[in-house]
């Protein structure tokens, strides 16, 4: 397949925050007729709320100087649009877009994975953490009740016992 040479640079402008394209370079992109783009855009079945942000009716001055209907549209509005051409250059674009999405949900599965990991470590660290607690606070109670009495008390046992009583 000969793959067409895509230029975003021709294709695209920034408009504010919005990167935006016209009906006119999709025509003449996909050699298509721009009455047959205009025509395709107003029978799009898409919401009128999507239709609204993504299409906005525009116009140029053609090459006799006169007025003439045109569509500014996001990227949005052009993948739906292209979504439904056929042809070399739409089947390009359609791969293109498909492994882009691909290569997104492969980069938030990475990002879950790693998320996941890093909680299951932390968690681990977390519970082996609360163990050793339990275990000293274990260890700290016995000390207290009963380990250190009964040292206590031996300790002070030998003490009598080391004393030497004088006869006198």
């Amino acid at each position: 397949m000969d793959i067409i040479k895509f230029d975003f640079n021709e294709m695209v402008a920034l408009q504010g925050n919005q990167v935006m394209t016209t009906s006119l370079k999709v025509a003449e992109y996909f050699n298509k007729r721009h009455d047959n783009i205009l025509r395709g855009i107003n029978k799009l079945a898409c919401s009128k709320e999507f239709r609204t942000l993504n299409f906005e009716e525009a116009g140029y001055l053609d090459e006799q100087g006169k007025l003439r209907p045109m569509f500014k549209m996001t990227k949005d509005g052009f993948i739906f649009l292209v979504m439904g051409f056929t042809g070399k250059a739409a089947a390009q674009i359609k791969e293109a877009y498909i492994n882009a999405f691909n290569w997104m949900a492969e980069q938030l599965i990475k990002m879950q994975h790693s998320y996941m990991k890093q909680h299951n470590d932390l968690m681990l660290e977390y519970m082996k953490e609360k163990d050793v607690a339990s275990m000293s606070g274990r260890l700290l109670r016995r000390w207290g009740r009963e380990k250190k009495p009964e040292l206590k008390n031996r300790i002070e046992k030998l003490k009598q016992q080391s004393q030497i009583k004088l006869l006198i």
